[in-house]
């Protein structure tokens, strides 16, 4: 795989749900990151959420190791701004963090969030996993 353009993004708390608890395209858009073809962005609020639903999901040692692992290597921020434009207001968190990272993408299947303005948050395009992977094929920035 060969990206000549590196992507900020940002991954809604069920993506790495998705991805360490239960395998699928999620999966490979980790192994993109690990490898240091896309930035993750995180946050207090993001990794408080993430670490949260583990444990209500009950997962194990492996599981939280790893995604430690894989926010460790993460680009931290801290949102300075506070929004209040989703249905789900717990969701704004989020959007706080990719308009703080200046993400290109937040990748999530969050229906609140999906359903924002044309998939669009400021300059970060919403969008699902399944959209995500064809766009980088398209771009040929993944084979």
């Amino acid at each position: 795989m060969t990206i000549n353009r590196m992507f900020d993004v940002v991954l809604d708390t069920n993506m790495f749900l998705s991805a360490f608890l239960f395998g699928g395209q999620v999966e490979i858009i980790i192994s993109l990151i690990i490898g240091k073809k896309l930035h993750l962005y995180s946050s207090p609020s993001l990794e408080q959420e993430i670490f949260k639903k583990l444990h209500q999901f009950s997962a194990n040692e492996k599981v939280i190791k790893n995604v430690k692992s894989l926010l460790k290597a993460s680009r931290f921020v801290t949102p300075t701004i506070e929004i209040d434009v989703c249905r789900d207001a717990k969701d704004n968190f989020v959007l706080e963090l990719a308009e703080t990272a200046k993400a290109n993408f937040l990748i999530t299947r969050d229906k609140d969030l999906l359903d924002l303005t044309n998939h669009k948050w400021k300059g970060t395009k919403i969008i699902r996993p399944e959209e995500f992977l064809p766009l980088l094929r398209s771009l040929k920035l993944i084979n």
